[in-house]
């Protein structure tokens, strides 16, 4: 895996991770 493909994936990680804190803040 090319380092370019492994930080897209760490960022859309963060970036899920990021939305689920933010809707379960929100309940």
């Amino acid at each position: 895996m090319s380092d370019v493909v492994f930080v897209v994936l760490t960022v859309a990680l963060f970036a899920v991770l990021a939305l689920v804190v933010r809707a379960v803040e929100k309940l």
